[in-house]
């Protein structure tokens, strides 16, 4: 007879799931170009924030280079190999990078797509301005989610390390669909909730998000929860190298 964690095991396992341990310290090793690129972009973006490291003010450029760092970064690479693993059409295409912040994403995306046309967007006129020195060429605008255009359309939306921070996430990903262009794509990535340690913190009501995390999804409830939100669209969800959650949603038929 089955007894406590072999019990347990069996259990989900009749259900179609299997229970994964994951070692809490591991963390992804950077490559050589990844700490160039990092390198590069603290390089641009630091002369946005000069003054602050006498002021004190946010962002100072110490929490730059820690939140910058190479690790960090490298998750954008890594997001854009997968898009390309699972056939996300990017070049040539008209792409908007919602909380885009330093133009980490915008920036690699410029130099793997020179040719696509690049729309970033956040709620921070200082992180609009480092990301408009990390990616001349992109057109950015101040925006929260609740704001966006009804009217524009987009082939290609990402929204990184977001969902895990609002209150209402399936609004959210509803929101998001409906300015994603007919055939095109909603590329989504959160934590990994079974290694996620961020607590939530204060309130932003005029965002109706925390500054922390307030939602943990496991990789098997991060695929039910986009099922269930968005039944008619085609998904693929994955984890990246970096450990985070990865989803792609898209219809083909889609008719704006």
């Amino acid at each position: 007879m089955l007894q406590g964690k072999k019990l347990v095991q069996s259990m989900f396992a009749r259900s179609g799931y299997r229970i994964v341990r994951s070692e809490s310290g591991m963390r992804y090793r950077p490559t050589s170009a990844d700490a160039r690129n990092s390198a590069s972009l603290l390089h641009e973006i630091l002369p946005v924030v000069q003054h602050n490291a006498l002021t004190g003010e946010w962002p100072t450029p110490a929490f730059l280079e820690d939140y910058f760092d190479a690790s960090r970064l490298a998750m954008a690479r890594l997001l854009l190999d997968q898009c390309d693993a699972e056939d996300v059409e990017i070049a040539g295409k008209c792409v908007l990078d919602i909380g885009c912040h330093a133009g980490s994403l915008l920036r690699l995306m410029h130099a793997r797509y020179p040719e696509a046309s690049l729309f970033g967007c956040d709620i921070s006129d200082v992180k609009l301005a480092m990301a408009k020195r990390a990616c001349p060429d992109a057109e950015l605008f101040f925006s929260a989610l609740s704001d966006l255009p009804r009217s524009s359309r987009y082939d290609v939306v990402f929204l990184m390390e977001v969902l895990e921070h609002t209150v209402d996430p399936e609004a959210v990903v509803r929101r998001l669909l409906d300015i994603v262009s007919a055939g095109g794509t909603l590329i989504l990535t959160v934590p990994d909730g079974r290694k996620d340690q961020f607590p939530a913190k204060e309130y932003h009501a005029e965002f109706d998000s925390y500054a922390g995390h307030i939602n943990f999804w496991s990789p098997e409830s991060w695929n039910y929860f986009l099922m269930r939100v968005a039944p008619e669209w085609k998904l693929r969800t994955g984890t990246l190298s970096t450990g985070h959650l990865f989803a792609a949603l898209s219809m083909k038929n889609k008719v704006n």
